[in-house]
């Protein structure tokens, strides 16, 4: 599995990112787009407030507007053809109230004003305290500035799926604050043999809040987050309750006997969008070839492979994510055909 980054320095990382992040709720009428000294074009609002917009905050404001953004960002070359277009639609688009949402000179969203914050400072440090009351081992973690992902086993939850192969249970939690996701706690499963991590599936023992609640006028009165954090903190416990990954346990065993055919595996690699190289990589930790015409294996065997290539360093930690949700999906899905991750 990978490692991530060093746990000290992004939690110092996030802290020093908390201090330059600013928030304010204006009306979408205050907005004016102005020729920015960067590419992107700044964002003039409310009185006096203003930022450069970022490419995907440029995305949320031709959402709001209604408008495409493609077509936004062919144009950003051109400034003046940018800042004639958004204006023009922000003078034609209803009135409402917006949360923007800035780092520093940077606004890096823009969104409803019923956007419930659940910043990654907070959710980082309750998690990572909870986490250590409970003596979990952090596996990998990533802060990207929006979001956080952290990933942890604990020495409690053991068990063999078959002989020698010995799987612990842990915990993943994700979170944004800028609208891509929720605050999402799952399962997961840790293959000791080969250091394969596995997501369970997010409708299959989830937890998730999503970042949207009651209109905000005041953001000095924002208390929406505290009681997200309790239940958030009980469910670090329920995720963690051996009865559960039992349950898990058994599924992965289940699988082990659970025949499925290469018809099969070109079907689902391709309905879940697996690259080419990939799929190649995949055959190999079968040891078949794609050009082989027909064989079996087990889905305990085939969402291990898949798993496996997620470890490697060449790949994004979003598409590790995405292959370990994957694999997750082969073991507890009874057709992966039907879901999307």
């Amino acid at each position: 599995m990978k490692k991530g980054e060093p746990l000290k320095p992004m939690l110092q990382k996030i802290d020093e990112d908390s201090k330059l992040k600013k928030d304010a709720i204006v009306n979408l009428k205050s907005f004016e787009v102005s020729q920015g000294v960067n590419s992107f074009p700044d964002l003039n609002f409310g009185k006096v407030e203003s930022g450069t917009l970022n490419d995907y905050a440029l995305g949320q404001l031709c959402h709001k507007l209604d408008i495409s953004s493609g077509y936004i960002r062919q144009c950003v070359p051109f400034k003046e053809v940018v800042n004639y277009n958004l204006n023009h639609w922000i003078s034609k688009t209803k009135e409402r109230n917006l949360m923007v949402r800035q780092s520093g000179e940077t606004v890096r969203a823009i969104l409803s004003d019923r956007y419930k914050r659940l910043d990654n400072d907070i959710v980082a440090h309750h998690t990572l305290n909870k986490m250590m009351d409970m003596k979990a081992e952090i596996k990998f973690a990533e802060y990207t500035g929006d979001q956080l992902n952290i990933t942890a086993v604990t020495p409690k939850l053991k068990g063999e799926v078959k002989k020698d192969d010995v799987v612990q249970g842990g915990i993943t939690i994700t979170n944004c604050e800028v609208g891509t996701q929720s605050l999402l706690i799952q399962p997961f499963i840790y293959r000791l043999v080969c250091t394969n991590g596995m997501v369970a599936p997010r409708y299959l023992n989830k937890f998730y809040a999503k970042h949207v609640g009651k209109v905000l006028i005041n953001l000095e009165e924002d208390t929406q987050a505290i009681k997200i954090i309790e239940k958030m903190q009980k469910q670090l416990e329920l995720v963690n309750n051996p009865e559960l990954f039992q349950e898990n346990l058994q599924r992965l065993k289940d699988a082990t006997e659970i025949k499925t055919t290469s018809h099969d595996i070109v079907k689902i690699l391709k309905h879940h969008k697996v690259s080419d190289y990939e799929k190649a990589e995949i055959y190999a930790k079968l040891n078949h070839n794609i050009s082989d015409p027909f064989f079996t294996t087990d889905k305990y065997t085939f969402a291990n492979a898949i798993t496996n290539i997620a470890n490697s360093d060449d790949m994004s930690n979003e598409r590790t994510r995405y292959l370990q949700e994957l694999g997750g999906l082969i073991i507890f899905s009874h057709n992966p055909m039907q879901i999307r991750i």
